[in-house]
């Protein structure tokens, strides 16, 4: 999805509510990532993921007519940005079922502190400020604490590892995008990913974890389909009605609330400890992704 800004309407009471209950249903992604990987191998969680969510963007665009055909030029670069997203969502599953949930919801929303990096070299008028420099500095300091925290665990030292390798990759697809956007809808760039995500997820799956076994449950299967129609269907197409209404700028400064939702709902629905490292280094983490989502133009009005 592209962090460009679609409209500039008035942002008031009712809009702020709709993000931040977006924000809240963003927070759940590893609460049910991490039940779900309880019955479900990673590669495989991801494919059934993102097939619920395919039907339901396909569903969507049928229903109000939009156009997912894309010249036959545009499947190349597609085809590679697919690779990095599955990428992405293969370190970020792997790690989540070798850490907690909420080291990796924290992990999972550094992405635009490196989107800020990538774009500073590669995007012309997007360079770093003093502001978002700082928030740069908040927030990897918070990454650093995140990781102390983990030690000696080996195990979730590697976890924490891959789930920072797949926000990093997140930062590369969002910058990565803004590039295909220019000449494609969001709805066709998301469907042709999805497309060629699945495929390569079930098939990586088959010769990967062809020996582990499916132990589904109700909780399980209600994970993944929150994954899928919640996250990947709603949680899409709502972003792209807001960003075609309001300042990208204005609704990215909400990000940094996704984090702090995620590490209450890992504790309320997983029981998982809240220590005061973890409280500490989401804190300077969500400040940095704060200081670096919002404008400086934002953060004077």
């Amino acid at each position: 999805m592209s962090d460009e800004s679609f409209g500039n309407a008035p942002f008031g009471a009712k809009s702020a509510i709709l993000v931040v209950f977006l924000c809240l249903l963003w927070g759940g992604l590893t609460p049910s990532l991490k039940l779900s990987l309880e019955g479900i191998p990673p590669l495989a969680v991801a494919g059934w993921r993102f097939l619920i969510g395919l039907v339901a963007i396909w569903v969507w665009s049928r229903l109000n007519g939009i156009r997912l055909y894309v010249p036959r030029k545009a499947h190349l670069p597609l085809f590679l940005y697919s690779l990095v997203f599955v990428s992405q969502i293969s370190a970020i599953n792997f790690g989540t079922r070798l850490t907690t949930s909420n080291f990796a919801i924290i992990l999972i929303n550094t992405s635009p502190l490196f989107v800020a990096l990538l774009a500073h070299f590669l995007i012309p008028n997007d360079k770093l400020t003093m502001r978002r420099s700082a928030g740069l500095a908040f927030a990897f300091l918070g990454v650093a604490i995140i990781f102390l925290a983990s030690v000696p665990d080996i195990d979730q030292l590697r976890g924490n590892f891959l789930v920072l390798l797949g926000g990093f990759l997140l930062g590369v697809i969002h910058v990565y995008g803004k590039f295909l956007l220019r000449r494609l809808s969001a709805f066709q760039v998301v469907f042709w990913e999805f497309v060629y995500g699945i495929s390569l997820f079930f098939s990586l799956s088959l010769l990967f974890e062809s020996a582990e076994s499916y132990r589904l449950s109700a909780a399980v299967i209600g994970a993944v389909l929150y994954q899928g129609l919640v996250i990947a269907g709603f949680g899409f197409v709502t972003w792209v009605y807001l960003l075609q209404r309001y300042s990208a700028s204005k609704l990215a400064s909400f990000q940094f609330s996704i984090p702090v939702f995620g590490v209450v709902l890992g504790w309320f629905f997983l029981g998982e400890a809240v220590t005061w490292r973890l409280g500490l280094g989401m804190c300077l983490v969500t400040l940095g992704i704060y200081a670096v989502s919002s404008s400086d133009r934002d953060s004077k009005t």
